[in-house]
């Protein structure tokens, strides 16, 4: 992800003593586009060759959304990797049913011929906005169209099968007001991984570890520490 977004979580780490790496992942932020389409074992591969370049034997891993996908492979295939690690806003599960996203998606396509017609082709990007965000696949629509076909390879994998697998202790950081991964699906990652406790938040969306970093930082040390 985007490490800008999470500098100030990143000092308040830092300031506890904590040495902090925060990497721009494939596609994101700073780093350059991929040459081709990549998957989910390519972005673990990418943490591993990371980890290996800064020597890194193990670490607590903090991953939000997206990289939350990376997180729980690479705790259910790599344990020695992974010290403990913290979930936020992850979709460990499909929030909707795919056959619903999968709809959605056809009629996005579909709605491209319609607003072909010069009359109505500026409304295309909108209409579009609000289709993908019916569908919950609000980073679809704002990934760059390059990217869309890593996009749809990451998302196709399901990952409830891996979760029952992450042997690392695990924290969920959940805001109540969560509307892209709603907390009902944190209720259930928290049954399926073994060693699992749910802490959520009123009143706080999907951009909790940045939105209030204090907050999230507050409830992370007594399980990191």
């Amino acid at each position: 992800m985007e490490s800008k977004k999470f500098s100030v979580l990143t000092r308040l780490l830092e300031k506890n003593k904590f040495r902090v790496y925060c990497p721009d992942l494939p596609g994101f932020g700073k780093s350059p586009k991929p040459e081709k389409p990549l998957n989910l074992d390519s972005y673990v591969d990418f943490v591993l060759r990371f980890m290996e370049k800064k020597k890194i034997a193990e670490a607590y891993f903090i991953c939000h959304s997206f990289g939350g996908r990376i997180g729980i492979k690479l705790a259910a295939f790599y344990p020695e990797k992974v010290n403990k690690i913290i979930l936020t806003g992850t979709p460990g599960l499909i929030p909707v049913p795919r056959l619903k996203v999968l709809l959605y998606l056809y009629l996005a396509k579909i709605g491209k011929l319609i607003f072909s017609i010069p009359l109505l082709s500026g409304l295309e990007n909108l209409a579009q906005k609000i289709i993908y965000k019916m569908a919950n696949a609000s980073d679809y629509y704002h990934t760059d169209q390059s990217l869309r076909v890593t996009f749809q390879n990451v998302v196709a994998e399901k990952l409830e099968t891996y979760l029952p697998r992450i042997k690392s202790p695990t924290l969920l950081l959940w805001g109540d007001n969560d509307t892209f991964v709603p907390i009902g699906i944190a209720r259930r990652m928290e049954i399926l991984i073994p060693n699992c406790r749910l802490l959520s938040f009123p009143k706080v969306g999907h951009g909790l570890p940045y939105s209030h970093p204090e907050l999230f930082i507050k409830n992370l040390f007594p399980f990191i520490k």
